[in-house]
């Protein structure tokens, strides 16, 4: 949750597309390329997929306490419940709550297709989601092949028409074509401003004016970014669980070979990935070319991250860290809302208007700031009650009944 924000960050304060392209917004030069490079190469991608893993290990835990219970088949209503509930919190997040890129929806979508497969033996989990990856590896050299070609294809065009005059009908086809190449890889003066327009303006004004952009991104693009992203280490999180390597109870050997299998690739492909689209000055041919071993990067900074982490839990050496994090992570829904309801308020101009106001680098700052005051509100809400007021509310929607929330002086739930 936390590392999602330190990703997220340059898309709340900066023009969208900053996320993946500094020289739209934030500097692009000196440290703030350094930090760009740094968080690319350990973040990027991955904290998305861990959190997807954990949802999909989730899944498992849920459904499977509530069959071991004897629910039977209102195991698969509560579910189906669950998710629809999450799916409207996504859409009011995206639409009212104003952040783009926000994931709930699309976890709710995914964690309907994956009641069926939760069942399944962890190594056939493991071999879907491989296949899954391979598909979306396939694709992503695809797509470079296409962008690639299509720059030649405008380069020659450009060379061969005499200035001023008019294209022709193909040759107009192929322009439009490497537009929309470019257009994944970057934005134009104008859309830009129409962003930084949109962060000025009063909040309903602001909601209207953004749809547009927020439609687009959360069902132009879903249907292949949910498949081909989230599905794959949601199943990767079910086998994970199934395999004992989530609650910190395999050999440290393990954990200790999950972090360097996973660093020893990840780090040299991303810092790869990251040589090619700086080299190429963020183009969409670099771009593409970048992304065609993305998923392989990917998963092995997610193995080695999970690697790091339970070595860490397993050792106790950070405990009352860890405890502060676990209070965190179960209010996990709530903070990650109120993660965006911050971000909104600072950086649009309903609020403290600092939309731009920041290089990226300093960013980074604001990160930390609302991580601390995050960790320290989760454990003083969780002494007082039992669930994050989101949290709460989800779970009281889910079974149709209010759910006791206040705890007794003794820790116990009260009513």
């Amino acid at each position: 949750m936390f590392g999602i924000l330190l990703m997220n960050i340059a898309a709340f304060a900066l023009v969208f597309p900053a996320y993946y392209n500094p020289t739209i917004d934030g500097g692009s030069t000196g440290i703030n390329l350094a930090t760009y490079e740094v968080v690319t190469v350990l973040f990027e991608g991955t904290m998305r997929g861990i959190f997807s893993l954990l949802f999909g290990a989730g899944i498992v835990l849920l459904t499977s306490r509530m069959e071991e219970g004897g629910a039977g088949l209102l195991t698969a209503e509560i579910h189906v419940r669950r998710m629809m509930w999450l799916l409207l919190f996504g859409f009011i997040h995206w639409t009212l709550m104003l952040w783009i890129g926000e994931i709930l929806f699309a976890y709710a979508i995914c964690g309907l297709l994956l009641f069926a497969p939760r069942k399944l033996p962890a190594s056939k989990q493991l071999i879907i989601a491989g296949l899954i990856l391979s598909v979306a590896l396939f694709m992503a050299n695809q797509d470079y092949q296409a962008t690639k070609a299509s720059e030649v294809a405008y380069q020659s065009v450009e060379n061969s028409l005499v200035k001023g005059a008019t294209p022709t009908a193909q040759q107009q086809s192929v322009i439009d074509e490497w537009k929309t190449h470019q257009a994944h890889a970057s934005i134009s003066e104008q859309d830009a401003e129409g962003q930084r327009m949109i962060r000025t303006l009063p909040y309903w004004e602001a909601v209207k004016a953004q749809f547009p952009l927020a439609y687009d991104y959360q069902w132009a693009t879903s249907p292949r970014w949910l498949l081909l992203d989230i599905v794959p280490f949601m199943l990767i999180g079910m086998a994970f669980l199934k395999l004992g390597l989530l609650n910190a109870a395999a050999k440290t050997s393990t954990y200790l070979a999950m972090l360097v299998l996973g660093y020893g690739v990840g780090v040299p492909l991303g810092m790869y990935e990251v040589g090619l689209t700086v080299a190429g000055d963020f183009s969409a041919v670099s771009i593409a070319e970048a992304d065609r071993t993305y998923q392989i990067s990917r998963l092995a900074m997610v193995i080695g991250h999970l690697g790091l982490l339970l070595l860490i839990i397993k050792s106790g050496i950070l405990a009352p860290l860890q405890r502060a994090f676990a209070a965190a992570g179960k209010m996990a829904l709530t903070n990650y809302l109120m993660q965006s309801v911050i971000c909104v308020t600072l950086f649009y101009g309903f609020g403290f208007a600092l939309f731009g106001a920041f290089e990226r680098y300093e960013l980074y700052y604001i990160v930390g700031a609302i991580c601390i005051v995050q960790l320290i509100w989760s454990v003083l809400w969780l002494k007082a009650f039992r669930f994050g007021p989101f949290e709460w509310l989800w779970r009281s929607l889910t079974y149709w009944k209010l759910q006791p929330l206040r705890l007794r002086g003794d820790g116990q739930t009260q009513g």
